[in-house]
């Protein structure tokens, strides 16, 4: 409107003839003169005055910021496997407390269409477990395709800077069956045109052209299964000699095992695990979590160099260290029953808790893990005979053990001797320190063995793997007439005939 009286105000000024003086020109003439230039300027000033008219650039990104956020608020990400691998350097941030590892995630979606090819930018996204901060996800960028039904990947680096709640969502992520974990940022989408690779239509593709939207938030939460204690399998336990310059040195325990981790999580790079393996103090109640259930320690043991977890059931690995049992009596009870239960072929309630792992990152996430686990008994197919005290031969005269018994003044107790035959189902030497038996025959207690406890240099030694064994020395046996009925049915079965020696 203001230019348009600016023209119309200089169309109505008369103009100077040529060769006319301009000392005629009245006062009026003069004031039209001006009058053009004060309506110039009043119309520039209105004008420069309105907001100035935004590049293409800025209405494609007013207009597409809304549409692109709609489109990343609305679309639910599942999350489908993530893959922990060592990165290449982790010890700046170690030294500062703070714990680093690599995540590629294999993530789907159902997206609307972009109408173009997108790309969620590069970010550092905010991780959330039950509502706290543990650490920080840099992103590198992910592609989205044009929308629609997709799988993709998205990387990045995972720094640790609260490990207590790291520690929180490490426990989740063995024992828990699924949970949830809150991602957070303001990132980028970038949609590109034909020039940049677009994929769709080509109109599409030239109505939408290259465009960067800035200022996105980025908010999804996830679900993500746990491992539900790794379902852990224990194999045979072997006993190993190691060289030693003395007697009695250390022998070499190892285990087999495999776990089944139906978790979405694939762990590379596990390395060296340190376990220490208790006796389970709740069995067979186990209504307190294993890691309230450490009984006695029996054992320290660690993985193999390079160990790792994938998906679903593992190998078999093996895990190797050496029986570290306190010099107390409890302890050693508790320890002699899981070795009695494995020699007599019964399974064995045991508690495996991590110790330590040579990555920081896993040493943070699991040092204080614990799970049940059943060490099964020896069997045939774990080495044969599991018996260690295989036969005695008594070294016995019938007639007058017989005679003493029904005397009066003899007394009671018949004392005897007897040789031992010893199996060693191990593959180290086995030292016997004590010798305690009880003699029964239908049901009745007719006698015992009570060796007292050995020294080593007395020690009866086995060497690995030894079959039939017969003691070189006879050590003394105790037969009871409290029973006097068994006994002498006892003394008749073993009587060969003619009487003279029998064995039992």
């Amino acid at each position: 409107g203001a230019s348009l009286l600016a023209l119309t105000a200089m169309q109505s000024v008369p103009t100077v003839e040529p060769g006319e003086p301009m000392l005629r020109a009245s006062r009026g003439s003069r004031a039209l003169r001006i009058a053009p230039m004060l309506a110039l300027l009043v119309g520039a000033g209105l004008f420069f005055s309105r907001p100035a008219e935004p590049p293409p650039s800025d209405i494609k990104l007013a207009i597409g910021k809304p549409f692109v956020q709609g489109i990343i608020a609305l679309f639910e990400m599942k999350v489908d496997q993530i893959r922990l691998q060592q990165p290449e350097s982790q010890w700046t941030h170690f030294a500062v407390g703070m714990y680093v590892f690599d995540l590629l995630i294999d993530i789907h979606m159902e997206l609307l269409f972009f109408g173009a090819q997108a790309t969620l930018g590069s970010a550092e996204i905010n991780l959330f477990f039950r509502g706290e901060r543990f650490g920080t996800l840099s992103s590198r960028p992910c592609p989205l395709g044009g929308g629609g039904k997709i799988r993709t990947q998205m990387a990045g680096q995972l720094v640790v800077d609260d490990v207590a709640v790291f520690k929180k969502i490490a426990r989740a992520v063995v024992h828990e069956d699924e949970f949830t974990v809150e991602l957070y940022a303001v990132l980028a989408v970038e949609l590109r045109g034909t020039d940049h690779g677009c994929t769709l239509r080509k109109d599409m593709c030239q109505t939408v052209g290259t465009l960067r939207i800035p200022g996105v938030t980025f908010a999804k939460s996830v679900v993500l299964h746990g491992a539900q204690g790794f379902s852990v399998e224990m194999g045979a336990l072997k006993l190993t000699d190691l060289p030693a310059t003395e007697p009695a040195g250390k022998a070499l325990i190892s285990v087999d095992a495999r776990v089944t981790n139906p978790s979405t999580f694939v762990l590379k790079d596990l390395d060296v695990f340190s376990i220490d393996i208790y006796t389970d103090d709740s069995w067979p109640k186990t209504e307190r979590p294993a890691a309230e259930s450490l009984g006695v320690k029996f054992a320290e043991v660690n993985t193999e160099a390079d160990f790792e977890l994938g998906r679903g059931q593992s190998d078999w690995f093996q895990v190797q260290g050496f029986l570290s049992v306190p010099e107390r009596e409890y302890d050693l009870v508790k320890t002699a029953d899981v070795l009695n239960h494995f020699l007599t072929s019964r399974p064995t309630p045991l508690i495996a808790s991590i110790v330590g792992s040579s990555q920081p990152f896993f040493a943070a996430a699991a040092t204080g893990t614990a799970l049940r686990a059943f060490l099964p008994g020896m069997t045939d197919k774990f080495g044969g005979c599991t018996n260690i005290v295989v036969r005695a031969y008594i070294d016995l005269d019938i007639p007058v053990a017989v005679a003493s018994l029904l005397n009066p003044l003899s007394g009671t107790t018949l004392h005897q001797y007897l040789y031992v035959a010893l199996s060693n189902p191990f593959d180290a030497t086995l030292y016997v320190c004590g010798l305690e038996a009880e003699v029964m025959f239908n049901g009745a207690h007719v006698g015992q063995v009570s060796l007292p406890q050995l020294t080593l240099e007395q020690a009866i030694v086995l060497p690995p793997s030894e079959r039939g064994f017969l003691t070189p020395n006879a050590y003394p046996i105790e037969l009871h007439a409290t029973e006097l009925p068994s006994l002498l049915q006892l003394l008749h079965d073993i009587a060969p005939q003619p009487a003279g020696k029998g064995v039992a």
